[in-house]
Formats: structure tokens, sequence, C-alpha cells
């Protein structure tokens, strides 16, 4: 009785097993496309053909990943980063030393830092260096955030770093030198100053239009933190319950 209950079972099972086999297959065929229809510059299509991939086989990461990589293309650099952050739940291993992933949080890391959203930004860069703890570009772009926000230690200390990795980027050493520059260490401010144009002296003018940029944005960043604090202090019972206690 025991053997025919057990039977029944595998019978049962034999239909959703052989189709989930053919959604498999039909899976990796639409992945197959999507990756040629990428090589030829379709990304529209090839996010079609991934995305049919996914609906057919949603455990797939390759198709996650494959995806995030058009969608980055194309300039969705949220869409990718959801695409890369399911197939990292799919295989934690694939997010580590992928260059596209770890691009992905880099780069928006910077447009966030760009927009004043330091907390967005050092979260983005701190998920690229988990996942590359090698990568230069990362440091130098968590480094910037830091600066960004005057915390001009810690930005050094990213940057010493990024130099390490990649001694021959002018712009991390204008970056360390804006940053010892505001810590007061200004010999070692011009000397990095000194080291950017060593490197590559060509770019005097734009060097000097960077050095502008981040101080605006160290500037408009304190703003930005001081705007913010008299608000804190209003609606804080704390402090209304100090201010009572005093009159």
């Amino acid at each position: 009785m025991r053997r025919c209950s057990w039977l029944a079972i595998i019978l049962l099972l034999l239909p959703f097993t052989a189709a989930h086999a053919q959604n498999q297959r039909a899976a990796r065929e639409h992945l197959k496309r999507g990756l040629v229809r990428f090589s030829r510059g379709d990304l529209d299509g090839a996010v079609d053909e991934y995305t049919q991939a996914i609906e057919l086989d949603s455990s797939l990461a390759e198709a996650h990943i494959s995806r995030g990589k058009a969608r980055r293309a194309r300039g969705d650099l949220d869409g990718a980063i959801q695409d890369f952050e399911r197939a990292i739940e799919i295989d934690p291993r694939s997010g580590y030393n992928n260059r596209d992933i770890t691009q992905a949080y880099t780069n928006r890391g910077f447009i966030r830092a760009n927009q004043l959203d330091i907390e967005g930004a050092l979260s983005d860069l701190d998920r690229a260096i988990q996942f590359s703890p090698s990568d230069a570009d990362a440091y130098a772009k968590r480094g910037r955030a830091l600066l960004i926000n005057s915390n001009f230690a810690s930005a050094v200390a990213d940057l010493d770093r990024s130099i390490s990795l990649d001694p021959r980027n002018p712009l991390n050493y204008v970056d360390r030198g804006i940053a010892r520059f505001h810590q007061g260490h200004e010999t070692e401010a011009v000397r990095d100053f000194n080291k950017s144009l060593q490197l590559n002296g060509d770019l005097r003018l734009f060097l000097q239009l960077h050095i502008m940029e981040l101080e605006m944005l160290i500037k408009e960043a304190q703003q930005k933190r001081q705007a913010t604090q008299p608000r804190i202090a209003k609606t804080s019972p704390l402090v209304q319950h100090q201010t009572s206690g005093r009159t």
C-alpha cells in the first residue's frame, strides 16, 4: 500500500518536473539570445530577452546579472542595481570581484555624492568596496564623498588606499590635497597638488576647476547640515524640556 502511495506521488510530480526543466531550457535560450543582442548594441532587445528568461526561471542569477549590465548600459543605474542585488541573493558569490556590479554602485555613489545625498553615496560605495576590496576607484569615490561631508581624516585614509592601488591617477592627489589643506596640513597639501601636476601638467585648468567644484560642494554640504540642525533642535523633546527648564 505504501509503495502505491509513493508511486502516485511520483506520478503527480512528473509533469511539474518536466515543465520546470522545459522552462529552464527556454530561459537559457532567451539568455543566449539576449547576449547576442547585447553584443550587437541592441540594449532594449537584450533587456526584453533577459526579462523573458527571468519570467521563465527567476532563480537564474546569470539572467539578472546580464539584465543589470544592459540596464546600466542604458543609464538605468537603479534598475541595474536591483538586478544585481537579486542575483546576489540567489548566488552570493556572484557579487565578488564583478566589475559590472562594482561600477554600478560606484557610479551611483558618485552621483549621490554630487547631489549631497552623502548617506546614500556612502551606502553604495561601502557596497562596492565590499564586493571589490581592491578597487581603487571605489576608494577614491568614497574618499571624495567623505571629503564633501568634511570628514577629512577618513577621506585621507580612503584616498591613501586608492593611491596605493593606483598611484598614476592625478585626481586622487588633488582630492587628498584638498582634505589635507582643510586639516591644516598645508605643506602636505601643496606636495599633493604638485604631484598631480607632475603626473599630468596638461590638466592644470581641469584640476583647478575640479578644486573649485569640490570646494563648492563642501560648502553646500556644510550649509545643508547647518540648515537641518535648527529644525532638529526645535522638534527635539529633550531640547524643548531643557529649554523650558531654564525659564
